[in-house]
């Protein structure tokens, strides 16, 4: 009995991971993949709020630089336009992330719909990791799946 207890192996269970960390996994990767400078300043919100502020200083210089009657100006315009949605969308997975570390099962309730599509696209982010697609498509996934979960965010905020 006793050699039993000691070398007995216990059982590994697979714990099947909620929508709502799958999804915190996702949003967690594309704020990294998002903010590079992260590593060096350790703390993602932080990175990420330094760079919503600067988003925002530049959105005022091409706001104010904006004229349409030259070509200059309306380069601004354009400008401006990319980078209001690079901050918009930025700022939607800043609070996806805020939302799904507060509370997980609030947030797996609020995903009851969107179980599918979560399960679809962090199967294909574990694909992703065992090296499944090619190297040279990896911008276009992460621009995939970035967009697939900021619909999933929008939704449910």
């Amino acid at each position: 009995m006793f050699f039993e207890t000691l070398f007995k192996q216990t059982k590994q269970e697979t714990a099947e991971v909620c929508a709502a960390q799958k999804l915190l996994i996702l949003v967690r990767e594309l704020l990294n993949k998002e903010l590079p400078e992260h590593y060096t300043h350790h703390h993602i919100l932080y990175t990420a709020n330094s760079r919503l502020q600067s988003l925002n200083e530049s959105l005022k210089s091409h706001r104010t630089q904006s004229n349409q009657n030259l070509k200059l100006g309306q380069f601004h315009s354009q400008m401006h336009d990319q980078l209001r949605k690079q901050a918009s969308d930025l700022q939607v997975l800043v609070d996806g992330y805020m939302e799904l570390n507060i509370d997980v099962n609030q947030m797996n309730h609020r995903l009851h719909f969107h179980y599918d599509q979560i399960h679809y696209l962090h199967h294909n982010y574990l694909l992703y990791l065992e090296g499944r697609f090619a190297n040279q498509s990896s911008p276009l996934f992460w621009q995939a799946v970035k967009e697939d979960v900021l619909e999933i965010i929008r939704k449910i905020l």
